[in-house]
């Protein structure tokens, strides 16, 4: 298993923090989360339904990208210990099954415990095709001083 890669606490955070990263979602992906959600809607499966509506083939779950940020809340930004309170979305644009996206995360604001991170996804061309804004509560001084103690 994976462990996060930071441990940032409010105070370690500072407005214009990004953080970065690709991927690409796939067939076993969409399989996955339609298991996980319940969602089995044809347009995420199967071809010639998907050829006949308004994106021309098929597409992935949008909930798939929303969650890269919490992959990149965990583990790098603030990473171990955050609580993520709130996300607003915007789905502009679909997101196509075997194409290259980008998740971007921004710290937008900062107050005595929470942080306000902007967050999209580009296209290969730039392309917003998902935005929002997420909150989220960084792990405490205290306990990040316990999770190295009981780490050590």
């Amino acid at each position: 298993m994976e462990k996060p890669r930071a441990c940032k606490t409010i105070s370690d955070l500072k407005v214009g923090d990004r953080i970065q990263r690709e991927y690409t979602v796939s067939d076993a992906d969409v399989l996955a989360f339609a298991q996980i959600s319940g969602d089995f809607n044809p347009v995420h499966f199967d071809d010639d339904y998907a050829a006949t509506t308004i994106f021309g083939r098929r597409i992935a779950h949008g909930m798939i990208s929303v969650a890269k940020f919490s992959g990149i809340f965990g583990m790098d930004m603030p990473g171990l210990g955050t609580l993520w309170l709130s996300q607003e979305v915007r789905f502009n644009k679909p997101v196509f099954i075997g194409e290259p996206y980008l998740a971007v995360a921004e710290v937008s604001q900062l107050d005595r415990k929470r942080a306000t991170i902007d967050t999209w996804v580009e296209d290969k061309s730039g392309v917003k095709v998902l935005e929002g804004t997420g909150v989220v509560i960084p792990i405490s001084e205290y306990s990040r001083a316990r999770a190295l103690i009981i780490k050590t």
